[in-house]
């Protein structure tokens, strides 16, 4: 009876140890922002640049977002962070006086990703990932004229997780994704196989004395 008990609480440890782990790697993904994420803060720092350079907040907007069938995902979302930030956005037809008008060209947005590279010999593998919108806009009355903008954003991400980071109703929140590198791939079996060798030779080595 004593015997049953004892292998149940280990059993019980061993479900709470799995659960742990379980609950670090929950932990880790979630801190991971998704490549559309990444793609929405972008836009933010678009809209906080253009808002620097427009005099005050006071003056109403009139907002001309030229995104294209890849990118109108985004409208919405631009818009929301015009208006956060407390600008009021007018429509054309309202024919406002002393209205700043901004029109807004993205013209292209997607993620890059680089070399795979192994945490240790057995650890996950590990990428960078860029991720960048780029366009021009036009305030009027700005003086400045045509400006240009390249804004990204890079980190490093597990590679067992894109599928959970990448979107595939957005093609452009995908990259190409490097192959494993062929050293590290062709040494792995090499050194499992030569440590269960050593292990088994060990084991007989021992018998044999």
């Amino acid at each position: 009876m004593s015997r049953y008990f004892c292998n149940t609480k280990k059993v019980s440890f061993l479900n709470k140890l799995v659960a742990f782990f379980l609950f670090l790697s929950a932990i880790s993904l979630s801190q991971t922002k998704t490549n559309l994420e990444v793609l929405y803060s972008l836009n933010d720092s678009l809209v906080h640049r253009i808002g620097a350079e427009i005099p005050n907040n006071n003056i109403p907007v009139e907002l001309k977002l030229n995104l294209g069938d890849s990118y109108s995902i985004f409208s919405n979302h631009i818009r929301n962070e015009f208006i956060k930030e407390a600008y009021k956005l007018v429509e054309p037809a309202e024919n406002e006086l002393n209205c700043m008008r901004i029109n807004i060209v993205m013209e292209k947005a997607g993620v890059n990703y680089g070399e795979q590279e192994r945490d240790g010999w057995f650890g996950d593998y590990f990428m960078a990932r860029t991720i960048f919108i780029r366009g021009n806009y036009f305030i009027s009355n700005s003086g400045k004229g045509l400006e240009e903008f390249h804004i990204s954003a890079i980190d490093t991400v597990n590679v067992e997780n894109l599928a959970q980071l990448q979107n595939d109703s957005f093609p452009f929140t995908k990259g190409e994704i490097p192959a494993e590198p062929f050293l590290s791939s062709l040494l792995e079996p090499v050194i499992a196989i030569g440590a269960a060798a050593v292990a088994v030779l060990l084991f007989f080595s021992v018998r044999s004395k």
